[in-house]
């Protein structure tokens, strides 16, 4: 027999009822992980010119850096789709702090795990995944207008009964 979505686990045990705006949002910053975090360590570790080149001397600090800070980016995505609250303030600064250290001539692979960032932080800031965020705290929710598509199928009381659920 099926289950239904309610039943359905997603990520770490999560039931199935995180929007799809924030289900997109971690798919977002997990790419950008790889995209902005991984790939650049990647290739100049090689030694493959990507168009960002950095001195020898600091390609070990690339890789001290680089690594634990995607690690970290990975698991607070992962959070986001519990909807941790400390995940979402800590992306947000993470986004902002990309934005703003963005290098002038931006390559290719740069650009691509800014803009994966800059959509992940979008995401998890709509209405829809505000009010995520607030039933998962427990919080009553401001009202929010009527989404459409796989959002508008969740009910407000399956929202709620899972927040309930949740340990605070």
């Amino acid at each position: 027999m099926g289950t239904s979505l309610g039943d359905q686990q997603l990520g770490f045990g999560e039931p199935g009822n995180t929007p799809a705006a924030v289900r997109l949002s971690a798919a977002c910053w997990v790419a950008s992980a790889v995209v902005a975090g991984m790939m650049p360590v990647i290739l100049e570790v090689s030694g493959i010119d990507f168009g960002q080149s950095i001195p020898d001397w600091a390609v070990p600090y690339l890789v001290a850096f680089a690594v634990p800070l995607t690690a970290l980016q990975v698991l607070a995505a992962q959070h986001l789709l519990h909807g941790e609250r400390w995940a979402r303030i800590l992306l947000t600064a993470a986004a902002a702090l990309s934005a703003l250290g963005a290098p002038v001539d931006l390559t290719v692979l740069i650009l691509a795990g800014l803009l994966l960032t800059l959509a992940g932080a979008t995401l998890m800031w709509l209405p829809v995944s505000n009010r995520f965020f607030l039933l998962h705290r427990g919080v009553t929710a401001y009202p929010v207008p009527a989404v459409s598509g796989a959002d508008a199928a969740l009910s407000d009381s399956t929202l709620k009964d899972a927040a309930s659920k949740t340990p605070h």
